[in-house]
């Protein structure tokens, strides 16, 4: 319980400092927040494009589109909120062999990583992408019962923890290639996929887009918990898949520190 203590206070005050470095330049952080909501809204372009041709995009109706594109907001920001930032700065760390002054701190080595950067603008798509799933929910009348509420909790967990793990996965690769800073860029591409509903895709690319790249667990599948469409055999693989790409990643990670060696090694 001490170390989880000490753990918590260490993420408050990393989030704390680079919120308020954030806010030393207030225009700016407006200015980035806003360009990032009005971009990523605009990359619904195609799925507008797609609708206005059909009724529906592989059996979602409009609202439930907006409902899936407003679960998708929340993740890229999350993603460009908490996760890009400090993929970018630990892998400068390993790259100039400075990563020493982050695993010396008294705390977990991969929750000092994960922290060490952060950008609250991009916090503000995660606040559209709220409003969107609400506005979405009212529109289709929508009213979750326990059962489909805590469905959607569990499947939100589940896609934030995924999230996370690919990460640190892109992260622990970075030990072996200085040059992957082309993984995080890839990344934050490849979720662009995920604004669309996981029955556009079909075969091998379905499967890899659920259990291996699991844009399903962190979009559609909260979509369909709200929906009330998901059903618990789904529910179970995306725990499944969840637990296992984060097991999957405290080992890259901890196999990539053992064989670290920095500049003053």
């Amino acid at each position: 319980m001490p170390e989880l203590g000490r753990n918590l206070r260490y993420v408050a005050a990393a989030l704390r400092v680079s919120v308020l470095a954030a806010l030393e330049y207030r225009v700016g952080f407006w200015t980035e927040a806003v360009l990032g909501v009005i971009w990523s809204l605009a990359g619904a372009a195609p799925l507008v494009v797609a609708l206005e041709h059909r009724p529906d995009i592989a059996g979602w109706t409009p609202w439930e589109v907006v409902l899936l594109s407003g679960f998708y907001l929340i993740f890229a920001g999350a993603f460009g909120a908490l996760i890009e930032p400090p993929l970018f700065e630990t892998m400068n760390h390993i790259r100039r062999g400075t990563l020493d002054y982050v695993l010396l701190r008294p705390v977990d080595s991969l929750l000092a990583c994960m922290v060490s950067a952060f950008q609250p603008w991009r916090s503000l798509e995660m606040l559209a992408g709220a409003a969107l799933v609400v506005v979405a929910a009212l529109r289709l009348e929508l009213r979750p019962g326990p059962e489909q509420l805590a469905m959607l909790a569990g499947a939100l967990a589940c896609g934030f923890t995924a999230l996370y793990a690919l990460g640190v996965l892109a992260l622990s690769l970075s030990f072996r290639a200085m040059q992957l800073q082309n993984l995080a860029f890839l990344m934050e591409s490849s979720i662009e996929l995920a604004r669309w509903p996981i029955s556009v895709f079909r075969g091998p690319l379905k499967a890899v887009f659920t259990f291996v790249i699991p844009f399903a667990v962190m979009t559609s599948y909260p979509a369909q918990a709200l929906l009330g469409r998901l059903d618990l055999g789904a529910a179970v693989g995306a725990l499944v898949t969840a637990a296992a790409l984060a097991g999957l990643a405290r080992v890259g990670w901890a196999r990539g520190v053992k064989n670290y060696t920095s500049a003053s090694s």
